[in-house]
């Protein structure tokens, strides 16, 4: 096992509460007019990288503006709640004591898959036409 240790409850709530930070931050902060960190693959290439667009389509979800967070990143707003499934998951297997293996986050089926949509969406995102054009942030 990954951890020798039990998992106490601090850890927990230390985690619980760094992601509720993070998640008021991305709320209040739009990363349109603050200067986060912009994507280091686009700036020396000019290509979009899968995650391009993604912390403007975080913040429109936390504001739940849905369309605007699939015109930043389809990808992005597509798999936002295989995150939160994740992140729950995470919770209650260490509060339960119930193995992560049997989620269906860890079938090898659903890791290929997630790698395969990623390279696809690349691809189309940045091709020229209409649609590369609007799979582009």
């Amino acid at each position: 096992m990954f951890f020798t240790k039990p998992v106490t409850a601090g850890l927990i709530g230390g985690g619980l509460v760094a992601g509720l930070a993070l998640a008021a931050l991305y709320f209040r902060l739009d990363p349109a007019q603050y200067p986060f960190p912009r994507c280091p693959v686009h700036w020396l290439t000019g290509l979009h990288c899968p995650g391009c667009g993604t912390q403007r389509a975080l913040h429109a979800l936390l504001h739940g503006e849905i369309e605007q967070a699939v015109s930043f990143n389809l990808l992005a707003a597509l798999f936002a709640p295989v995150l939160l499934l994740g992140a729950v998951e995470e919770v209650r297997g260490r509060i339960g004591g119930i193995p992560r293996r049997s989620s269906v986050l860890y079938r090898a089926w659903f890791g290929w898959s997630v790698v395969a949509a990623s390279i696809l969406f690349t691809v189309l995102r940045n091709l020229p036409g209409p649609l590369g054009n609007w799979l582009a942030p």
